[in-house]
């Protein structure tokens, strides 16, 4: 690969008017990779540190004068690099969305550079890894949020996530559309959560579930409790009644990340039936998956980069987690920019799922769109 030629690093606006950061890197031989870093609402508690923007941006400074005019051949060096100069084990010192931010800037460049789309090289540097992308390009499926409450949302619903699991984005869309009209004739409010879903005031969980229903055919349900961020003293929904009212095809984060217990029970009841979905439980976290795959706790885990911190160690947990026949969803953040990259990680790993929010929302919607774009692009 040619040497690095110069690196930027700037603020700009997330989806929840916050600042993140922006970083720029050019190749000797002109390519240049763009990458922006989300934030999380909900947040595991063994995500990477994510630095403010100041900071970030101070560190970004810093590592600068060590990159530039570097040559690193593999993305894994060149995270590996960063990773060994921040030196500890939560990112804490460049920040882990510093690192990512230069990280996705870097994958991006490379790929311009050998001539490829960012899935394509991404499918390649996983196969270097070790993994096994299928044969054939193919675009996931989606998990199109709907409806959101919990810390998302404006009601009375403690589920954070309402989703309709569709084939396509089209699919999804006349989903979203049926119920925007509905919620209008009902005269209840249209206004949409942090990800871009709707969140009628006086539904509860059940309520959001029988609505939902009555609109869907073939589609199944797919629950994001996002448990972790109940408030305290919040129980948690009866998930055993819900199974059995409504067409639930997968449930995510149904426990607190450290109620150990209760996700082995609902494991051992439920496994062979549904899907059941690690998110802050794992945070992308390769380590904390083996122990969920030894317990076998869940079948299907959540891929987001900036809990981990580089693409490297993405790239490991999702070889890992298909290694151990569960399924992978790659997901956007609570607080998004309009960077796609995701899109191409999704393609390019094969996963099997996308949660990129709902149809609304440009930080949302460019995810979408990168997929419908990436649909008529050659492999």
């Amino acid at each position: 690969m040619p040497a690095i030629k110069s690196i930027s690093c700037r603020k700009i606006l997330n989806s929840a008017s916050e600042w993140t950061i922006e970083a720029g890197l050019e190749l000797e031989d002109g390519s240049i990779g763009i990458a922006s870093v989300p934030g999380g609402i909900s947040r595991g508690k063994n995500e990477a540190v994510s630095l403010d923007a100041d900071s970030a941006i101070k560190r970004a400074g810093e590592v600068r004068k060590k990159l530039e005019r570097a040559l690193f051949d593999t993305q894994s060096e060149f995270d590996k690099f960063l990773i060994k100069l921040d030196g500890t084990k939560d990112k804490s010192k460049l920040g882990g969305n510093t690192i990512l931010s230069f990280s996705i800037a870097f994958c991006k460049a490379c790929a311009k550079s050998k001539g490829k789309e960012p899935y394509q090289l991404i499918r390649t540097l996983l196969t270097e890894m070790g993994g096994k992308p299928e044969d054939k390009v193919h675009l996931p499926k989606i998990m199109m949020l709907i409806l959101e409450g919990g810390v998302h949302g404006a009601g009375k619903a403690t589920i954070q996530e309402f989703m309709a699991i569709v084939d396509n984005i089209q699919e999804g869309d006349a989903v979203y559309d049926k119920v925007r009209q509905e919620l209008r004739h009902l005269n209840e409010s249209t206004n949409v959560g942090a990800e871009g879903a709707f969140s009628p005031i006086n539904f509860d969980n059940e309520q959001i579930l029988s609505f939902l229903s009555g609109y869907l055919s073939k589609e199944k349900i797919a629950l994001d409790a996002a448990a972790s961020s109940f408030p305290e003293g919040t129980q948690y929904p009866d998930y055993e009644g819900l199974l059995k009212a409504y067409s639930i095809a997968s449930v995510e984060d149904p426990f607190k990340e450290d109620d150990w217990s209760n996700w082995e029970k609902f494991a051992k009841d439920h496994l062979d039936k549904i899907q059941i979905v690690t998110d802050d439980l794992t945070s992308t976290n390769t380590e904390i998956l083996r122990k969920a795959i030894d317990k076998k706790i869940a079948n299907a885990a959540i891929v987001k980069p900036n809990q981990i911190g580089s693409l490297t160690e993405t790239f490991e947990f999702i070889n890992l987690a298909k290694e151990s026949g569960w399924k992978i969803i790659v997901s956007h953040r609570g607080t998004d920019t309009n960077d796609d990259f995701i899109a191409d990680l999704a393609v390019g790993s094969s996963a099997d799922y996308v949660k990129f929010g709902a149809p609304a929302r440009g930080e949302r919607v460019a995810k979408y769109n990168r997929l419908l774009q990436i649909g008529v692009t050659p492999d």
